[in-house]
């Protein structure tokens, strides 16, 4: 099947409709809607373009003006007749994805969507898809008029033909009374005789007969029906059920592959509790005491110098740090003789 890429069609108009696009874009909106394509995005940026973004297409409607064009259309069943057109809307159906796109119905879309617009506004002349001539107004709708009335036809003549072949009911009720009849009216031969009908019975009757049920059983026989269990008989009692899981857990724990399990993972469980206790716990050796008492005086000479620079660093010491200086240094020049006062 040939894919196609874009559905077109143009409606021309005699006269310059500003109010076309606007009224055509809600004609479309109704349309796609009606046949189950919700309108996501309503675009309209530009004043002759409004693009319509659906599930299955996006809809293109842009309007046109130009100068008289005479523009020959075809009629049924007449020949072609020039029109002159000044105006003209065209629609364009792009599938969002083609590889997935029905043809038929696509282009039965654009044929409903050009039917409402033709309906809706003053439209002269159709072009429809890629035929290389154009239709009148009339001639286009007139093709769907033509399809609604065969089918109409159609419809009919189903049911005329139908119609002789369908018994009626009551027909059919009447014959089998007559029937029931001529057997009642019909005489008995002598060979024959009547047989007496069996007396009804009665509901004692049917309770006398109906054998009692069989009493539950105790040792944990279930109900069956049919070979199948009914009701709570499928289920076992709840203190069984625990039982069968202790046993069940008690089994499994005796196990050789579980008591191995468990003592491994005991093994590990301790090994890691020693570690974790190993790294926290200081340690308490005399070795390291002294090696402790050694890095404190090893680090005293630093952290005097670092409070030292960070004292003379800070600006309330500053000035009275410059007051000492520079006395000190008066002092040496006038005790080495090089200044004297």
């Amino acid at each position: 099947m040939t894919q196609v890429d874009q559905y077109k069609g143009k409606l021309g108009f005699e006269i310059r409709d500003p109010d076309a696009l606007s009224n055509g874009s809600t004609a479309v909106v109704d349309t796609l809607e009606e046949y189950g394509h919700s309108v996501r995005q309503f675009q309209s940026r530009n004043p002759n373009l409004i693009r319509l973004d659906c599930d299955h297409y996006r809809v293109e409607l842009r309007y046109r003006r130009h100068p008289i064009k005479p523009t020959q259309a075809s009629a049924a069943g007449a020949d072609s007749t020039e029109t002159p057109l000044r105006s003209s809307l065209g629609v364009t159906l792009t599938p969002n994805h083609p590889d997935h796109c029905d043809v038929e119905l696509s282009e039965l879309l654009l044929a409903m969507v050009l039917r409402r617009l033709a309906e809706d506004l003053d439209v002269a002349t159709v072009d429809w898809l890629h035929v290389p001539f154009t239709l009148t107004r009339a001639a286009f709708l007139g093709v769907f008029e033509d399809a609604e009335t065969q089918a109409e036809s159609h419809a009919q003549a189903a049911a005329d033909h139908a119609a002789p072949d369908a018994y009626p009911v009551t027909e059919i009720a009447a014959d089998i009374a007559g029937i029931h009849a001529a057997k009642s009216s019909a005489p008995l031969s002598p060979q024959t005789t009547p047989e007496a009908p069996p007396p009804a019975a009665t509901p004692i009757d049917a309770a006398l007969d109906t054998p009692p049920p069989l009493p539950q059983p105790t040792n944990g026989a279930k109900p069956v029906a049919n070979g199948r269990l009914r009701g709570r008989a499928c289920f076992e009692p709840v203190e069984v059920t625990i039982a069968q899981l202790e046993e069940h857990y008690a089994a499994m724990l005796q196990s050789p592959d579980t008591r191995a399990t468990g003592r491994h993972a005991l093994e590990a469980r301790n090994r890691a509790r020693a570690r974790a206790k190993a790294v926290m716990t200081p340690p308490r050796s005399s070795g390291t005491a002294v090696a402790r008492l050694g890095g404190l005086l090893a680090a005293m000479p630093q952290r005097m110098i670092a409070t030292t620079s960070h004292l003379l660093r800070s600006p309330q010491l500053r000035g009275h740090l410059h007051i000492v200086c520079g006395a000190t240094a008066l002092l040496a020049l006038q005790s080495s003789a090089a200044v004297a006062f």
